[in-house]
């Protein structure tokens, strides 16, 4: 079966988030009223997947820029150079700033980075700082407060549409003459993107890679003055006509409505004039002033207002790098902390790039919000470990968890609602696609891993517990509400393997496990030494009652029907508060790890041995228990048992299709053990043949530590009659 779904009652939260962007350097904030309808078609017939282009009308190639804008405010205003499109007046302006102009109230920072030189021969000046060429504002940007900033690749990205006003269908080139750039040692670089309005380089419908949005990435330092760069596409980079080959570009970029973005990164800066862009066919580049007559006097000091460039990097904002499986989302604080656009907070980034975020939107932004340990979403979509560069069909996946192993998505749905529930909405979980359409994708059109309604979900909070059967050492996972979806709230977001440890090198795999009900402390819990026979774990939390199946479960998977499972308590520390029988820890074997939310009669067969702490002053107590087939808990005492005994969990196959369970304990170092009870009326059968196996903590309000040795598990031999 390719999954699973379950279903339970759970009492959970709602929530709320909201994106932002956090560039400190940037154009000042505009809120824009999109007039045009959304985009339609396209996508898998969600009603979410990118769809037809607004109307753009192109500006015609060549482009010959040499910077007489009286400033740079002036230089990118519409009345200097204007799109072609149909805009709203403050929206029609043919250059427009993303970094190194504007503070936050619009007005001009003196200590930004691009300017207009005051010589005889103007230039532009860019450090710090970056800005598009023809990019219109368009509603494939998607939902967001500027549509023409860090918005790519938008709601376009399925059909491979952009939105700028340069048609670059064909081969083009650009050249520029370099009057001047930082020299000495800097980490700073140059580049041109081809319908891109971020710093990442696969946040483009082109992605990333050789055949990626990033057609030029040069060094500031190795830029020559009085030289002319010249940028062929597809083609060759050179940075002197005629000279040496730095890069090269062997397939075309670019659309019918493209745009650029020139960004000169923190360090350093370039300074350029007689910038072309053109089609490979015409000559405008070599009929341009000779570069080498270029020079400059305004290169770290502002002319217009003043202010010095020191070019002093601004500090990167680091994340917490992922560290692997098993991985809870954490709905804890708000979106901005959760997608790491809050630069105050730290957030999971990338294990390759602790300035990436790990969850990132790919549509809907501002209709994803997070509250209350929940997160709420309609018509949206975010991944989870994706690296951004679009997925398609026969590419192979740029993701950070490894899901080659197999693996289980559990959550818990509170809400779910169709926006008009004669047309039900869909939530849909997708592996290695970030895109709406489900045939993007290494596993073209099963990375639709599931996809329900809310009467096919039924009655809620419910629990969806997924299984893929699907996956790659690079995977990533996204999930989404699709256009008709009036609210879909998620809880309790786990991914994890399931029959292996997270270190393949380990014996035991520490994991938290929320199965059955709820604690009023959620468990946690670590192990510090991991061998094939001695094992500490320290815990807290969790609740083991009659209703519950709460705790942290340090385990191994065992194939075999019939075993016994031995281990001698080392020694218990922290256990000074008496909680009751239902926050213990020991020994325990399960049949399963599948979580059945509030139906606790839907567990899976367990059985453990071990200890609780109670009374006052605190007294250990020896402690057995298992899942009856009835759905209900059996527990009694061992009265006998202390620190430094051994205890053992035997199971084999009786008569008439019913697994026998026995415990056992002994106090003389293992020769001799006293059979604690026997008992068939336990929740397994012949054929449960496959076990997790390992040591428990669900001490409540202590947090305890427990030491095992001398562990074996072994199969089981019948006694001699």
């Amino acid at each position: 079966m390719k999954h699973s779904a379950i279903w339970a009652a759970v009492l959970l939260g709602s929530t709320l988030l909201v994106g932002c962007d956090s560039e400190p350097d940037s154009a000042p904030d505009i809120n824009i009223e999109i007039n045009n309808p959304p985009p339609t078609g396209g996508g898998d017939g969600d009603g979410d997947g990118g769809g037809d282009e607004p109307t753009i009308t192109n500006t015609p190639l060549p482009i010959l820029e040499d910077f007489i804008a009286a400033n740079i405010e002036a230089f990118f205003d519409a009345a200097y150079r204007a799109l072609a499109s149909e805009a709203e007046p403050g929206e029609d302006n043919f250059y427009f700033s993303l970094a190194g102009v504007y503070m936050d109230d619009g007005t001009v920072d003196p200590e930004g980075g691009n300017w207009i030189t005051a010589d005889d021969d103007q230039a532009m000046r860019l450090g710090n700082a970056r800005f598009t060429i023809g990019q219109t504002v368009s509603s494939l940007a998607g939902e967001v407060t500027e549509p023409r900033k860090n918005s790519t690749p938008g709601d376009g990205v399925d059909e491979g549409l952009s939105w700028g006003e340069l048609d670059l269908s064909e081969p083009y080139r650009i050249s520029f003459c370099v009057v001047a750039a930082t020299e000495g040692p800097t980490s700073s670089l140059m580049q041109v993107y081809a319908d891109n309005n971020t710093t990442s380089e696969a946040s483009s419908i082109h992605g990333g890679g050789n055949s990626g949005s990033r057609i030029f990435n040069q060094p500031v330092n190795t830029l020559i003055p009085g030289s002319r760069v010249e940028i062929n596409i597809p083609g060759d980079t050179t940075l002197t006509s005629g000279g040496e080959l730095v890069a090269s570009k062997p397939d075309h970029v670019g659309t019918e409505n493209s745009f650029f973005s020139f960004r000169v990164s923190s360090g350093g800066w370039v300074v350029f004039d007689d910038l072309v862009i053109e089609s490979q066919s015409d000559s405008n580049g070599a009929s341009q002033p000779d570069c080498a007559a270029k020079t400059t006097d305004y290169t770290v000091v502002n002319p217009a207002t003043g202010g010095s460039d020191s070019t002093a990097p601004e500090p990167e904002h680091l994340g917490t790098p992922f560290a692997g499986l098993p991985l809870m989302l954490d709905f804890s604080a708000d979106a901005e902390t959760f997608f790491g656009e809050n630069t105050e907070a730290d957030f999971l980034a990338l294990s390759t790039n602790p300035a990436s975020p790990f969850y990132a939107v790919t549509s809907g932004s501002s209709r994803i919000t997070i509250e209350n340990n929940a997160l709420s979403m309609n018509n949206a979509r975010f991944t989870i470990g994706d690296s951004g560069a679009p997925s398609a069909e026969g590419v192979e996946p740029a993701g950070d968890i490894d899901l080659s192993r197999p693996y289980r998505i559990s959550m818990t749905v509170t809400d779910f609602t169709s926006a008009d529930p004669a047309d039900p909405g869909k939530f849909q979980v997708y592996i290695d696609n970030n895109t709406s359409s489900s045939g993007n994708s290494i596993h073209g059109g099963d990375s639709k891993e599931s996809e329900v309604t809310p009467e096919e979900l039924g009655e809620l909070p419910a629990m969806l517990v997924l299984e893929p059967e699907i996956g790659t050492a690079t995977s990533f996972i996204q999930i989404r509400a699709d256009s008709r979806v009036g609210n879909l709230t998620l809880q309790d977001v786990t991914i994890e393997y399931l029959d292996e440890p997270t270190d393949p090198g380990a014996a035991w795999n520490g994991q938290v496990l929320t199965l059955a009900g709820s604690a009023d402390l959620p468990p946690t819990g670590s192990v510090s030494v991991n061998t094939d026979t001695a094992v500490t774990l320290t815990a807290m939390g969790g609740n083991v009652s009659s209703s519950n199946h709460q705790l942290f479960f340090a385990h191994q998977h065992v194939d075999m029907g019939e075993f016994t499972f031995t281990a001698r308590i080392g020694s218990v520390t922290g256990a000074d508060m008496g909680v009751g029988n239902s926050y213990r820890f020991g020994l325990m074997i399960m049949e399963n790890l599948t979580p059945v939310g509030d139906v606790y009669a839907d567990l899976a067969g367990w059985a453990d041995v071990g200890m609780y702490a109670d009374g006052d002053p605190v007294a250990l107590i020896g402690s057995r228990g298992q899942m009856k087939p009835s759905g209900s808990r059996s527990r009694s005492n061992i009265d006998e048992l202390e620190v430094g005994d051994y205890v053992r969990i035997e199971i084999y196959n009786d008569e008439d299709n019913t697994k026998r369970l026995k415990r056992y304990y002994s106090k003389d170092g293992g020769m001799t053990f006293e059979q604690a009870n026997s008992t068939s009326d336990f929740k397994a059968t012949h054929d449960s043949t496959s076990w997790f196996v390992g040591f428990y903590g669900a001490p409540g309000d202590n947090e305890v530590t427990v030491e095992f040795d001398d562990i074996d598990i072994a199969p089981y031999v019948a006694p001699v009659e």
